[in-house]
Protein backbone atom coordinates (compact mmCIF):
# COMPACT_ATOMS: atom_id res chain seq x y z
CA UNK A 1 0.00 0.00 0.00
CA UNK A 2 1.50 3.35 -0.67
CA UNK A 3 1.53 6.14 1.44
CA UNK A 4 0.85 9.26 -0.13
CA UNK A 5 1.30 12.61 1.89
CA UNK A 6 -1.25 14.75 1.87
CA UNK A 7 0.10 18.80 0.60
CA UNK A 8 3.58 17.62 1.75
CA UNK A 9 3.44 16.52 5.67
CA UNK A 10 0.95 19.20 6.43
CA UNK A 11 0.80 17.46 10.01
CA UNK A 12 3.88 18.96 10.60
CA UNK A 13 4.89 21.53 8.05
CA UNK A 14 2.67 24.26 6.36
CA UNK A 15 0.79 22.55 3.70
CA UNK A 16 1.80 22.91 -0.51
CA UNK A 17 5.19 24.43 0.44
CA UNK A 18 8.77 23.29 -0.21
CA UNK A 19 9.66 22.41 3.32
CA UNK A 20 6.32 20.28 4.00
CA UNK A 21 7.37 18.34 0.33
CA UNK A 22 11.17 17.89 2.08
CA UNK A 23 9.73 16.59 5.30
CA UNK A 24 7.39 14.17 3.60
CA UNK A 25 10.57 12.68 1.60
CA UNK A 26 12.30 12.67 4.61
CA UNK A 27 9.70 10.57 6.47
CA UNK A 28 9.81 8.29 3.93
CA UNK A 29 6.40 8.46 2.24
CA UNK A 30 6.17 6.98 -1.24
CA UNK A 31 4.60 10.24 -2.99
CA UNK A 32 3.43 13.22 -2.23
CA UNK A 33 -0.19 15.13 -2.87
CA UNK A 34 0.01 18.54 -4.40
CA UNK A 35 -2.98 20.92 -5.67
CA UNK A 36 -2.02 23.57 -8.75
CA UNK A 37 -3.71 26.80 -9.50
CA UNK A 38 -3.67 28.90 -12.76
CA UNK A 39 -1.37 32.42 -12.23
CA UNK A 40 -2.53 35.32 -14.05
CA UNK A 41 0.51 34.88 -16.38
CA UNK A 42 -0.19 31.13 -16.84
CA UNK A 43 2.36 29.20 -14.09
CA UNK A 44 0.76 26.46 -12.10
CA UNK A 45 1.44 27.82 -8.84
CA UNK A 46 1.26 24.87 -5.82
CA UNK A 47 -1.63 25.77 -3.89
CA UNK A 48 -5.39 24.81 -2.73
CA UNK A 49 -7.76 27.74 -2.17
CA UNK A 50 -8.88 30.20 -4.86
CA UNK A 51 -7.55 32.75 -2.49
CA UNK A 52 -4.65 33.70 -0.79
CA UNK A 53 -6.28 34.71 2.83
CA UNK A 54 -5.87 31.40 4.24
CA UNK A 55 -1.91 29.86 3.79
CA UNK A 56 -0.19 33.17 2.83
CA UNK A 57 -0.04 36.84 3.64
CA UNK A 58 -1.67 38.07 0.68
CA UNK A 59 -5.13 38.67 -0.60
CA UNK A 60 -7.70 38.28 -3.01
CA UNK A 61 -8.03 35.12 -5.92
CA UNK A 62 -4.58 33.50 -6.63
CA UNK A 63 -5.53 34.05 -10.41
CA UNK A 64 -5.25 37.35 -10.45
CA UNK A 65 -1.89 36.97 -8.76
CA UNK A 66 1.50 36.78 -11.12
CA UNK A 67 4.52 34.17 -10.54
CA UNK A 68 6.26 37.59 -9.80
CA UNK A 69 3.91 38.78 -7.48
CA UNK A 70 3.83 35.13 -5.37
CA UNK A 71 7.07 35.91 -4.48
CA UNK A 72 6.74 38.69 -2.66
CA UNK A 73 4.30 36.03 -0.18
CA UNK A 74 4.43 34.56 2.94
CA UNK A 75 2.82 31.01 2.95
CA UNK A 76 4.56 29.74 6.11
CA UNK A 77 4.34 31.73 9.20
CA UNK A 78 -0.20 31.31 9.23
CA UNK A 79 1.51 27.52 10.45
CA UNK A 80 3.93 28.61 13.04
CA UNK A 81 6.48 31.58 13.22
CA UNK A 82 9.09 29.10 12.51
CA UNK A 83 7.92 29.03 9.01
CA UNK A 84 7.84 32.63 8.25
CA UNK A 85 9.14 33.10 4.72
CA UNK A 86 8.04 30.04 3.00
CA UNK A 87 7.08 30.61 -0.69
CA UNK A 88 4.30 29.66 -2.52
CA UNK A 89 6.08 27.30 -4.86
CA UNK A 90 5.36 26.50 -8.81
CA UNK A 91 5.20 23.30 -10.05
CA UNK A 92 8.20 23.46 -11.88
CA UNK A 93 10.20 24.18 -9.24
CA UNK A 94 8.47 20.72 -7.11
CA UNK A 95 9.65 18.59 -10.22
CA UNK A 96 13.29 20.75 -10.07
CA UNK A 97 14.20 19.77 -6.68
CA UNK A 98 12.69 17.02 -5.53
CA UNK A 99 13.95 13.31 -6.12
CA UNK A 100 12.90 11.48 -8.81
CA UNK A 101 12.49 8.44 -6.61
CA UNK A 102 9.85 10.75 -4.68
CA UNK A 103 6.12 9.89 -6.77
CA UNK A 104 3.94 12.97 -7.15
CA UNK A 105 0.06 12.93 -7.14
CA UNK A 106 -0.73 16.72 -8.86
CA UNK A 107 -4.52 17.90 -8.42
CA UNK A 108 -5.54 20.38 -11.19
CA UNK A 109 -7.57 22.42 -9.00
CA UNK A 110 -10.09 24.69 -11.65
CA UNK A 111 -12.77 25.65 -9.66
CA UNK A 112 -13.47 29.40 -10.20
CA UNK A 113 -11.10 29.63 -13.11
CA UNK A 114 -12.53 30.02 -16.34
CA UNK A 115 -9.09 29.35 -18.71
CA UNK A 116 -8.58 26.42 -17.57
CA UNK A 117 -9.19 24.72 -20.98
CA UNK A 118 -6.83 27.04 -23.27
CA UNK A 119 -4.43 27.73 -20.29
CA UNK A 120 -4.23 25.26 -17.66
CA UNK A 121 -4.47 21.73 -19.82
CA UNK A 122 -1.49 22.82 -22.00
CA UNK A 123 0.61 24.21 -19.20
CA UNK A 124 0.32 20.66 -17.26
CA UNK A 125 1.11 18.80 -20.26
CA UNK A 126 4.27 20.75 -21.49
CA UNK A 127 5.62 20.98 -17.70
CA UNK A 128 5.06 17.39 -18.07
CA UNK A 129 6.80 16.89 -20.87
CA UNK A 130 9.81 19.06 -19.89
CA UNK A 131 10.21 17.69 -15.99
CA UNK A 132 8.41 14.29 -15.74
CA UNK A 133 11.05 11.80 -17.09
CA UNK A 134 11.90 8.81 -14.92
CA UNK A 135 9.12 10.21 -12.62
CA UNK A 136 6.25 8.47 -11.06
CA UNK A 137 3.94 11.11 -11.95
CA UNK A 138 -0.39 11.12 -11.41
CA UNK A 139 -2.56 13.99 -12.89
CA UNK A 140 -6.19 13.58 -10.84
CA UNK A 141 -8.72 16.21 -10.42
CA UNK A 142 -12.42 16.86 -9.72
CA UNK A 143 -12.45 17.87 -12.99
CA UNK A 144 -13.07 14.59 -15.69
CA UNK A 145 -13.50 17.12 -18.32
CA UNK A 146 -9.92 18.20 -17.79
CA UNK A 147 -8.72 14.70 -17.62
CA UNK A 148 -9.83 13.79 -20.75
CA UNK A 149 -8.56 16.64 -22.11
CA UNK A 150 -5.02 16.32 -20.98
CA UNK A 151 -5.53 12.74 -22.02
CA UNK A 152 -6.28 13.52 -25.79
CA UNK A 153 -3.35 16.58 -25.35
CA UNK A 154 -0.75 14.24 -24.33
CA UNK A 155 -2.23 10.18 -23.59
CA UNK A 156 1.22 9.03 -21.99
CA UNK A 157 0.39 11.04 -18.86
CA UNK A 158 -1.18 9.11 -16.29
CA UNK A 159 -4.09 10.10 -14.70
CA UNK A 160 -6.88 9.63 -11.81
CA UNK A 161 -10.48 10.60 -11.62
CA UNK A 162 -11.45 12.09 -8.26
CA UNK A 163 -14.71 11.06 -7.40
CA UNK A 164 -17.47 13.67 -6.33
CA UNK A 165 -19.26 11.60 -3.21
CA UNK A 166 -22.62 12.78 -4.22
CA UNK A 167 -22.13 12.62 -8.45
CA UNK A 168 -19.98 9.21 -8.46
CA UNK A 169 -21.54 7.21 -5.69
CA UNK A 170 -23.31 4.64 -8.00
CA UNK A 171 -20.48 4.85 -10.65
CA UNK A 172 -18.12 1.87 -11.17
CA UNK A 173 -14.58 2.48 -10.88
CA UNK A 174 -14.10 1.05 -14.56
CA UNK A 175 -17.10 3.21 -16.45
CA UNK A 176 -15.36 6.17 -14.99
CA UNK A 177 -12.23 4.59 -16.25
CA UNK A 178 -13.48 4.39 -19.41
CA UNK A 179 -14.95 7.42 -20.29
CA UNK A 180 -12.35 8.82 -18.87
CA UNK A 181 -9.42 6.85 -19.86
CA UNK A 182 -7.88 7.43 -16.49
CA UNK A 183 -5.85 4.69 -14.59
CA UNK A 184 -6.34 5.92 -11.31
CA UNK A 185 -9.52 6.25 -9.11
CA UNK A 186 -9.75 8.20 -5.94
CA UNK A 187 -12.53 8.39 -3.20
CA UNK A 188 -12.77 9.93 0.05
CA UNK A 189 -12.77 7.59 3.23
CA UNK A 190 -16.37 7.57 3.64
CA UNK A 191 -17.20 6.48 0.34
CA UNK A 192 -14.71 3.26 0.36
CA UNK A 193 -16.56 0.42 -0.48
CA UNK A 194 -15.12 -3.28 -1.01
CA UNK A 195 -16.89 -3.20 -4.18
CA UNK A 196 -15.42 -0.72 -5.61
CA UNK A 197 -11.88 -1.73 -4.96
CA UNK A 198 -12.82 -5.09 -6.42
CA UNK A 199 -14.09 -3.36 -9.70
CA UNK A 200 -10.91 -1.61 -10.12
CA UNK A 201 -8.43 -4.40 -9.80
CA UNK A 202 -10.93 -6.22 -11.69
CA UNK A 203 -9.87 -3.49 -14.42
CA UNK A 204 -6.60 -3.45 -13.72
CA UNK A 205 -6.76 0.29 -11.72
CA UNK A 206 -5.08 1.37 -8.79
CA UNK A 207 -7.63 2.53 -6.21
CA UNK A 208 -6.48 5.36 -3.83
CA UNK A 209 -8.28 6.62 -0.60
CA UNK A 210 -7.90 10.37 0.89
CA UNK A 211 -8.51 11.23 4.13
CA UNK A 212 -6.86 8.94 6.20
CA UNK A 213 -5.33 10.23 9.17
CA UNK A 214 -5.95 7.74 11.88
CA UNK A 215 -5.57 3.98 12.71
CA UNK A 216 -9.20 3.75 12.56
CA UNK A 217 -9.42 5.20 9.42
CA UNK A 218 -6.68 2.57 7.98
CA UNK A 219 -9.20 -0.55 9.14
CA UNK A 220 -11.19 -0.33 5.78
CA UNK A 221 -8.66 0.74 3.38
CA UNK A 222 -6.09 -2.14 4.32
CA UNK A 223 -8.48 -4.53 4.62
CA UNK A 224 -10.34 -4.20 1.67
CA UNK A 225 -6.83 -3.84 -0.61
CA UNK A 226 -6.76 0.16 -1.34
CA UNK A 227 -3.69 0.54 -3.33
CA UNK A 228 -2.80 3.64 -1.64
CA UNK A 229 -3.94 6.22 1.01
CA UNK A 230 -3.58 10.01 1.01
CA UNK A 231 -2.56 11.31 4.70
CA UNK A 232 -1.53 14.15 6.50
CA UNK A 233 0.19 11.62 8.52
CA UNK A 234 2.71 9.79 6.50
CA UNK A 235 4.91 8.91 9.12
CA UNK A 236 2.48 7.42 11.15
CA UNK A 237 0.77 5.59 8.29
CA UNK A 238 4.33 3.79 7.57
CA UNK A 239 4.56 2.51 11.04
CA UNK A 240 1.02 1.34 11.61
CA UNK A 241 1.49 -0.50 8.48
CA UNK A 242 5.01 -1.94 9.85
CA UNK A 243 6.90 -0.60 7.04
CA UNK A 244 10.27 0.64 6.69
CA UNK A 245 10.00 3.90 4.86
CA UNK A 246 12.18 4.60 1.59
CA UNK A 247 14.16 7.60 2.42
CA UNK A 248 14.37 10.13 -0.16
CA UNK A 249 16.78 12.52 1.93
CA UNK A 250 19.22 11.50 4.26
CA UNK A 251 17.78 12.45 7.91
CA UNK A 252 20.05 15.14 8.52
CA UNK A 253 18.89 16.77 5.35
CA UNK A 254 16.67 19.58 6.55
Amino acid sequence: MLVIAHRGNSAHAPENTMTAFRMAAEAGADMIELDVRLTLDGALAVIHDRRLERTTTGRGPLRRQTRRSLADLDAGSWFARRYAGEQVPLLQEILEALPRSLGINVEAKTDGEPRWRKRMVPALAEILRRHAHGRAILVSSFNHALLRRLKVLDPSIRTGALAVPLRDAARRPSSLARSLSVSAFICSRSMLRKRFVLDAHAHGLQLFVYGVNTARHLIRPRRFGADGIITNYPERMLRLLGRSPVRHFPAHSL
